[in-house]
């Protein structure tokens, strides 16, 4: 079991935006509700809501979803790209290509930010995340047990 000692913020990763938006599972559920019993800014990256944002432009009815997705990216502090962050994504998918590693640009940019603002990223998609040094990468069922020892 992982324990983040003074967790006091958590970055959403896509999936758990895209769980949320949809419905969401009772894990999500609840880890949302926590946090705002806890007061734990929940953020997501700016790369994070390019990727919902994609998903709501390429949907059967884009307008429909639309606002519902408007109002939920803006009840969440969205991380910007900072010159720090890319200096470090930079740094690193070239240590991985070296080692013939592949990583989505993406999820190295919304990692490196996560990072860069030293919170973990939640997510159920952990290979896409572990490659990046120095990353806490929390699947939402231990992020929600995080929470409840605060």
């Amino acid at each position: 079991m992982v324990y983040v000692e003074g967790l006091r913020g958590l970055c959403l990763d896509t999936d758990i935006l895209v769980d949320y938006l949809r419905g969401p599972s009772e894990v999500v559920m609840s880890l949302f509700r926590l946090a705002l019993d806890k007061d734990v800014m929940l953020s997501t990256t700016v790369i994070n809501a390019f990727e919902v944002w994609l998903g709501v432009f390429l949907a059967p009815e884009p307008d429909r979803i639309s606002k519902p997705t408007e109002e939920f990216l803006n009840s969440l502090v969205i991380l910007d790209l900072d010159y720090e962050a890319a200096k470090e994504a930079g740094r690193l998918m070239a240590t991985l290509r070296r080692k013939g590693t592949v990583i989505d640009v993406r999820d190295l940019l919304a990692g490196c930010i996560a990072k860069r603002y030293g919170l973990p990223m939640v997510t159920r998609n952990l290979r896409h995340y572990l490659r990046i040094d120095g990353l806490r990468v929390l699947p939402p069922e231990v992020a929600l047990e995080s929470l409840e020892k605060l």
